[in-house]
Order: structure tokens, then sequence, then C-alpha cells
């Protein structure tokens, strides 16, 4: 019984400290408010081929929205880059990448940027081919967008961070040979 109490006491204290923030929830009912976009310049290419990939994170809603203003790759980063094959098995990658933002600073307000309705901003890679996969067959490719700092360290209280759920792109379909 008692081991019981100290784990629910533990759950508790994790989600009171968890929700501490200066900033307001956005509405857990509202309309996501970026639409995250990933183009191919390629839709097939061969194992030895580069490909160029493009992702547009953009303002969707009425009101400017403050981002995390540097588009970087990884789990721990703004961006995750998915490959799928055909039958929805992730495919294994060749490498993994992934870049740390800066520790952010309550004082710093710099690594945000306002993203005002309708606009957008985005980053290009290019991949070898077999950096992605390492055997011909379809794949599809999906990026996943997240905040990768808490949004109480952006200027304004209309901001994406570490609180929102991640938001995925379209796939592109790509055809390796």
């Amino acid at each position: 019984m008692r081991c019981r109490r100290s784990i629910i006491a533990a759950v508790l204290a994790f989600q009171l400290l968890s929700s501490s923030g200066k900033c307001l929830p956005l509405e857990e009912n509202s309309k996501t408010p970026i639409k995250v976009t990933l183009i191919s310049e390629r839709i097939s290419a061969r194992i030895g081929d580069s490909i160029v990939l493009t992702v547009e994170v953009k303002n969707v809603s009425d009101a400017p929205i403050f981002l995390y203003g540097k588009l970087r790759w990884g789990p721990s980063s703004s961006l995750f880059l998915l490959v799928t094959d055909d039958k929805g098995k992730s495919a294994p990658m060749g490498f993994f990448e992934d870049a740390l933002p800066p520790m952010p600073s309550a004082n710093d307000k710099t690594l945000f940027l306002s993203l005002q309705p309708e606009h957008f901003f985005g980053i290009s890679r290019t991949d070898k081919v077999s950096d992605l996969v390492f055997i011909p067959g379809i794949y599809y490719l999906q990026v996943e967008y997240h905040g990768p700092v808490p949004r109480r360290f952006a200027p304004g209280n209309h901001a994406w961070g570490t609180e929102d759920p991640p938001i995925f792109s379209n796939k592109v379909r790509i055809d390796v040979r």
C-alpha cells in the first residue's frame, strides 16, 4: 500500500513539475497553427545518386506564432527524417544525426522568430540515396517537426515548443532503382 502511494505521489509530482511555465497552452481542440511540407526534387533515383529535400514550416493560423529559429536535424532538434519501405516498415539509415540546440536563456529571446500568418521558413538538404536506404525499392520519406525548446523561452505567449505535439509532413514517395 505504501509503495502504491509513493508511485501515485511521484506521478502527480512529475505532472505538476512538467506543466509549470509562464506560457499559455495552445487549446487542445484548436486547429494546428503549423503545416509542414516535404518536397523532393526527384521521385526516382539510383542508389549512388544524390537527392535534395526541402522542408517548409508554414504558419496557417490567423496570428503570428513564435518558432525556434534554427531548423536542424535530429530528435533533439527541430526536424527528424523518417524513411519507411512500401510495407510501412522503418528503413535503417546509413547514419544518425542529432544537432543539439543551444541551451536557452530566459533573458535571450533571439532564439525564436515570429512567423506571420501565411509565411513559411524552411531548409534544404542534400543526401546520398545510399545514406537513406541500402537496397532498391519503393520508399516513403516524411519529416517530423517539433519544438526543441520550451515555450517559456519565447518572447510571446503564442509559441510552439517542447510541450506541443510533433507535426508530421506529407509523405514523399521515392522509387530507388
